[in-house]
């Protein structure tokens, strides 16, 4: 079977995921390259919590439900970020509020830098 031609802007990539391959297209490699580090740490994290306090990775939980655990990690972190970034975006709105509040709304008399005598 002949693989599909290229999106334009793209090329195929072949990335490996837990030891499996997967070719995928993209027209930012180095993006894709930080996910898949981002992708294996997450699953070397839930190795090493499971070999914390099982042992080993239970033996009744399969691939699939693997890779569910490690999207939902993503996605509980992507979730917590994006909170954190909103309140920050809020707190800055705030303070940028009170700033603006202190700002007279006529600007005031212009002060001579010179005293009348010429001084």
């Amino acid at each position: 079977m002949k693989p599909p031609e290229p999106l334009p802007g793209t090329r195929p990539v072949t990335v490996m995921v837990q030891g499996r391959s997967l070719q995928i297209q993209t027209d930012q490699p180095d993006t894709l390259a930080a996910a898949l580090q981002v992708l294996e740490d997450t699953f070397q994290d839930m190795d090493s919590q499971c070999q914390l306090r099982w042992g080993s990775v239970p033996k009744g939980l399969d691939t699939p439900s693997w890779y569910l655990l490690g999207a939902l990690n993503l996605a509980h972190r992507v979730a917590r970020l994006e909170r954190e970034a909103n309140q920050h975006t809020h707190n800055l709105e705030q303070t940028l509020s009170k700033l603006l509040s202190d700002v007279p709304d006529e600007p005031s008399a212009p002060v001579p830098l010179l005293d009348e005598d010429g001084d």
